[in-house]
Order: structure tokens, then C-alpha cells, then sequence
């Protein structure tokens, strides 16, 4: 009976496919990716990739008195010389939550997976989407470099971590060198989930019977130290590793950059690292730029619920840094939401970017009107990339359609006067669905294909 069930779980969460949905997720499906490169030999290294998810934004079924989910992941590594593809690899990760109330369901879940790689440049692609809604999905594209090692004393990168601790289980998917180490790929920490940051780093061509200092740095985004970390230690073997915690609750939230020393006796620099990550505690008030604005706001966010609050958060990603996305999706509370958006927009409001300012009224109009007009079969109008240019940019000042025939498929160029001297944004109807897929803009930051007619084929 209980393969049987297992047959059936696996069978729904590898076909997409879903009988009735038992469980919505609460948000936009959210990938967060992170890495660290490792020493192996002198023509390689040991590449570790870090995979988190947020189990509340996944879409369940009911199976066996549990609810049941599942993550399609599809990573791939190519090489920048060579586009030899040195990855490829797709995996099924199932999530199985008992209720709603428990941990699992309101915490992230990680994951990670490791390859040894030549040395040399990368380009790095990771696709995760929601099984049981494939539309669902979230993706990276990085460049990530493998350097060989010195013989001179040398330092891994820095992996943050949300949990560090002894462990002999030598089989646990966590398990290095003596220790349980979790990685946290939304590199996220503060009171909400994680209050201590963990770091875990490896050092190679020490000296066994020197002493060494090693010093961590909490460095704040206008290059101050306002925490700090020393201890002296001798390792006493040729490749040992350096770890240490963190207690960061009382630390004000914003970007910051963790930065590992490791001196000599004499307090020389030997190695290095470091680590850019955000501190999230709602508990704790940065200096306000705008008080005014930020109390407007709220006022204007009084009347919304929390499922009122995800769904206008996830339509304002358009306008939200990584970091706030990555953020958001952790308040569990109605309150640290609605606190959260009236600080969101505000900034908004103020400018940003490279954006002009735009007011929240103006954008979720906007959202409105895309919905009306540009709403697929598949998609709600704001998802689509007619959608999303109406909505940052505006109603175009001229758009030149030409419809599609028999050897030719029907797109769009819409035309703006006013922005960067004139720009234009070209749409496909790629697939006869109606969905106009944008394949080229002159616009800065956007995707840009002089070849685009051969989209049109």
C-alpha cells in the first residue's frame, strides 16, 4: 500500500499534473542559489552549490494524511572557452509537511549538490519550478570563475550557513570534515529565521606548528566594522578548516559583508575572503529617510489582508531588489507585511534603481489595466512581457504591428520617444497562443538580439 502511494505521489509530482489542488502556495515561487568553490587538486576544484526554497510557496496535494509537494530542478554548467556543457543535471525534490502549523511549512528548505570542475570560467544556469504548476518557476543565469590555488597559504570561499555543529554522520548530505554544515543560499539572516550567522570556510598550505589570528568582520554598506570576531588558534595540520558564529539580532537590517582575516603572529594579512549577505529584524528601525511617506503608506495598506498584501507584493516585483523578494517571502506576520510594503513603497516612491519615481497608485493601475489587456489563456495580463513593459514604462508612444501569415508569425514594436532619446520593445507571437514574447529592446537592461527576425521564421 505504501509503495503504491509513493507511485502515485512520485507519478503526480513528475507530470505536472494536478487533480485538485489541495493546499495554494501563498506568493510567487521563489529560487534563492548560492555557491562556494573548494580546493581538490592542481587541475581542479569542488564546486558546491546551495539550493533554498520556500515551502509555503509551492502548491500541494493531499497524500497519506500529509500534504505533498515537489520541486523540478534543472542545473547546468557551461564552459565560457569551450560551451562544452561540464553539468547537466535535473533532479525531482519531494516536500512532504504534515499541517500548516509546523516548521517545515514556514522555513526554508535547502538543499545542495557538489561537482568537481576543471579550472577555468562558467556560466551557470539553475531552473526550479513548482511540479505541480509548472508555470511556476524562477531561474539564474551567472558567470562563476574556478581559479586554481596558490601553494602559499590560501582560503576557500566563505560558505553562510544557518546551522554549524559536530556531527560523525559521514552519510548526511550535510556532512564536511567532522562537522553538519547547512548552508543558507538566501543568505538572509536575523531574528525572523535565522539569529546566527554561521561561517564555514577552508584553509590550505598552513604551517601545522605555527599560531594564527583569525578575525571575522560584520561590515555595515558604508564600509564600517560594527561587529568583530578574533581568536588565535593553531590548526596543527597542513588543510584545516575556520568556523565561527555570529549572534546578529541586535544588528541594524540591510546589505552587509562578511570578511574573514587569517594573520600571522605578527597580525600580517595572509588569506582573505568575504561575503556579501542581508540582516532582516523587523524589531529594529534604521534611521527613517522618509517618516512622512512611510506613514502615508501605511495608512494607505490598513485595509488589505495578508493574502491581500502577497498578491500586490508579487505584482510590485517588478520594482523590488532581489534582496526584498527574498525577505518578504520570510514575514509570517499581517503587521511585519503591511510594515514592510509602506517601507517598500516609499522607496518606490522616492526613486530608485535607475527608475524615476513611481507612486503605488499609478503602478497598480497599471497592473490593472495589463491584466485587461494583455491577459492570455495561461497568464494574467501583468505576467506577460507586454505586461511587464506597460507597467515600468508606460502606454508606448507608437506601436507598428504586423500580423502573421503562412511564412511569417505576427509581432509588435512598441515605441517610446521620451526614454533614453527613444527606445523600442520588440514582441513575437512565438507559438499562435497569443502570447507576445519580447525577443529584443534598445533599452538599457534589457534583453537585446539583433537577430530577432529569426524568431519571425
Amino acid at each position: 500500500m505504501k509503495k503504491h502511494l509513493l507511485s502515485v505521489i512520485l507519478f503526480a509530482l513528475l507530470s505536472g499534473t494536478l487533480a485538485a489542488q489541495n493546499l495554494a502556495p501563498l506568493g510567487a515561487f521563489v529560487l534563492n542559489v548560492d555557491y562556494a568553490r573548494f580546493r581538490n587538486d592542481a587541475q581542479s576544484s569542488y564546486l558546491e552549490l546551495y539550493y533554498g526554497f520556500y515551502p509555503n510557496l509551492l502548491t500541494y496535494v493531499t497524500a497519506g494524511g500529509n500534504y505533498v509537494a515537489g520541486i523540478k530542478v534543472h542545473t547546468k554548467l557551461v564552459s565560457t572557452a569551450t560551451q562544452t556543457v561540464i553539468v547537466n543535471k535535473k533532479v525531482l525534490l519531494p516536500v512532504v509537511i504534515s499541517d500548516t502549523a509546523s516548521t517545515a511549512y514556514r522555513f526554508p528548505f535547502t538543499t545542495q549538490s557538489g561537482f568537481v570542475v576543471p579550472h577555468g570560467e562558467y556560466t551557470l544556469e539553475v531552473v526550479a519550478m513548482d511540479s505541480l504548476a509548472l508555470t511556476r518557476r524562477d531561474s539564474l543565469v551567472l558567470s562563476v570563475l574556478v581559479p586554481p590555488y596558490t601553494e602559499s597559504l590560501a582560503m576557500s570561499d566563505i560558505e553562510m550557513c544557518s546551522k554549524l555543529q559536530a556531527s560523525d554522520k559521514k552519510d548526511d548530505l550535510f556532512y564536511k570534515n567532522g562537522l553538519e554544515v547547512v548552508p543558507n543560499p538566501a543568505l538572509v539572516f536575523g531574528v525572523a529565521t535565522h539569529p546566527v550567522l554561521f561561517n564555514y570556510a577552508e584553509l590550505y598550505n598552513l604551517n601545522p606548528t605555527a599560531t594564527y589570528t583569525a578575525k571575522g568582520l560584520l561590515i555595515n554598506a558604508e564600509g564600517e566594522t560594527v561587529k568583530e570576531t578574533t581568536r588565535q588558534r593553531r590548526y596543527g595540520v597542513k588543510h584545516g578548516i575556520e568556523a565561527g558564529s555570529m549572534n546578529v539580532t541586535a544588528v541594524l537590517p540591510g546589505k552587509y559583508t562578511f570578511r574573514l582575516l587569517i594573520l600571522d603572529d605578527n597580525a600580517q594579512e595572509l588569506a582573505r575572503n568575504e561575503k556579501k549577505f542581508f540582516i532582516y529584524n523587523p524589531h529594529l528601525k534604521p534611521p527613517a529617510t522618509t517618516p512622512l511617506a512611510s506613514s502615508f503608506q501605511a495608512a494607505a495598506l490598513s485595509g488589505l489582508t495578508a493574502a491581500e498584501m502577497d498578491a500586490e507584493f508579487q505584482q510590485a516585483k517588478y520594482v523590488a531588489k532581489g534582496d526584498e523578494i527574498k525577505m518578504y517571502a520570510q514575514i509570517q506576520t499581517e503587521s511585519g507585511k503591511r510594515e514592510f510594503l509602506a517601507d517598500f513603497w516609499s522607496k518606490v516612491e522616492a526613486g530608485r534603481l535607475e527608475r524615476p519615481p513611481m507612486k503605488r497608485v499609478e503602478y497598480l493601475r497599471r497592473v490593472t489595466i495589463a491584466n485587461q489587456t494583455y491577459k492570455t489563456f495561461q497568464k494574467d495580463g501583468w505576467r506577460t512581457d507586454r505586461g511587464r513593459i506597460f507597467i515600468l514604462y508606460g502606454e508606448p508612444d507608437q506601436v507598428v504591428r504586423a500580423s502573421g501569415d503562412a511564412a511569417s508569425r505576427p509581432y509588435q514594436t512598441w515605441l517610446y520617444y521620451g526614454i533614453e532619446k527613444g527606445v523600442e520593445f520588440v514582441f513575437v507571437d512565438r507559438v499562435g497562443s497569443g502570447d507576445y514574447q519580447m525577443v529584443h529592446s534598445t533599452k538599457r537592461g534589457e534583453i537585446q538580439d539583433e537577430d530577432w527576425q529569426r524568431y519571425l521564421q
